[in-house]
């Protein structure tokens, strides 16, 4: 593709990635944002639950199931937007100190070699385990309340917000190898 005037000189499609990679982005923002609201009624179930069970005898298990379908979500639906905003848990003793085009090279590599190969033995391995538990509507094992599938149905969720994610992450990191070295855009 020839560089055009109004791209400044520069090949369209990085622009394109980077916008598409954007995109994925503020996909899993979207899904984050709202996965954070989560977090308060777990609070709610958890909390309520000891004082309901222990002082009232009023509460029984099925607060803890949907507080353990709850949590599940909270965390599956949280960790792409960790990873989106680089918040997520890192051994980063010498990565701080690199520079940005080394950083954006290890992460390049880590999620090409490490990541996306695990969120496909993930995916693969656990699909069957979800559909079956998906046409069986399949039940907690303690106390047969419905929903239990929904543990399980997160897992593809989770593969598939991680998945977006990694490929954003992916572009961004090629965008910035591709730069020349004193280029800062």
């Amino acid at each position: 593709m020839i560089p055009s005037e109004e791209t400044g000189g520069r090949l369209i499609f990085p622009l394109i990635f980077a916008r598409a990679a954007d995109a994925l982005g503020k996909l899993v923002d979207h899904v984050g944002r709202w996965a954070a609201w989560l977090c308060l009624p777990l609070i709610v179930l958890l909390f309520l639950q000891l004082p309901l069970r222990e002082i009232v005898h009023a509460g029984n298990n099925t607060d803890n199931d949907f507080g353990q379908v709850i949590f599940a979500a909270f965390f599956m639906l949280g960790i792409p937007f960790a990873m989106r905003h680089d918040a997520h848990v890192r051994v980063d003793i010498f990565y701080q100190r690199l520079t940005t085009r080394r950083r954006a090279a290890i992460d390049l590599i880590g999620t090409v070699l490490f990541l996306l190969p695990w969120l496909a033995l993930v995916g693969w391995y656990s699909l069957p385990i979800v559909l079956n538990s998906l046409f069986e509507m399949e039940k907690f094992a303690e106390t047969y309340t419905r929903g239990y599938f929904i543990l399980k149905l997160q897992l593809l969720f989770f593969v598939a917000l991680v998945g977006l994610q990694a490929i954003a992450n992916i572009v961004h990191a090629a965008l910035v190898l591709m730069r020349t070295p004193g280029d800062h855009r």
